[in-house]
């Protein structure tokens, strides 16, 4: 017969914490690659030589490969024939998923603070916009950018699940390549960093239902801008 130990005795592990995996170094290297092409220092078309990230970040280039795998499942990196692995151009589908996908998890965060009377971080929303007209009166408008895509993710962030915001985090760093395809990043992220303003304006007065309204006619803006973008 197999004796049962209670809570507290004798090899009872029911108290024992939880540990987080640690990452490996092929997920830490994916995330450095990750990281640059969010904040676009890895634009569509850029070579990733295996030799230099492998120097670079002082791994392996069997560690490299393994990196590159995973982003490639990602649909962030490619391989093309006497290239080697680039960073990904996106297509006119690809923006069509990648726009159906924000919608589900941006305006839905809409409608859960709408049905459920969640509060909202309007300060950490307002901060972000903040920053992006800092940046945008300096003319950095790759930063500018990239305070855009947080932006939305605090917006995602409403709905209190790690998982889809780690999720949207991967959504967002597909978006950040078509940004790059835009020739005129200052009229493009001018005009949709007055909307972003609107939106936390109308968060802020309690506007729930015209913040998502504006949220709607700006996603179908951006992905009609661009798809035409990308088409050149």
């Amino acid at each position: 017969m197999v004796k049962t130990l209670g809570s507290g005795q004798r090899g009872d592990m029911s108290d024992l914490p939880s540990l987080q995996p640690l990452p490996t170094a092929a997920e830490r290297a994916a995330d450095v690659i990750r990281e640059n092409i969010f904040e676009g220092r890895f634009a569509p078309g850029s070579a990733l030589p295996e030799a230099a990230l492998s120097a670079a970040l002082q791994i392996s280039r069997n560690t490299v490969r393994e990196a590159f795998r995973a982003l490639t499942a990602e649909h962030l990196l490619t391989h093309e024939p006497h290239k080697g692995v680039i960073v990904r151009d996106l297509t006119v589908d690809d923006v069509h998923d990648i726009y159906r996908l924000r919608r589900m998890f941006e305006l839905s965060a809409f409608d859960l603070a709408i049905e459920t009377g969640q509060k909202l971080d309007i300060e950490e929303i307002g901060k972000t916009v903040a920053q992006a007209e800092a940046l945008a009166r300096d003319e950095q408008w790759l930063d500018v950018g990239t305070a855009n895509l947080r932006f939305h993710e605090v917006i995602v962030g409403m709905h209190r699940s790690a998982r889809i915001t780690e999720v949207f985090r991967r959504l967002m760093t597909e978006v950040r390549l078509g940004f790059l395809a835009v020739t005129d990043p200052a009229a493009f992220h001018g005009a949709f960093l007055i909307r972003n303003r609107e939106i936390h304006g109308h968060l802020a007065g309690g506007r729930l239902g015209d913040a998502r309204t504006e949220l709607a006619a700006y996603l179908d803006d951006a992905e009609v801008l661009i798809i035409k973008a990308i088409q050149g």
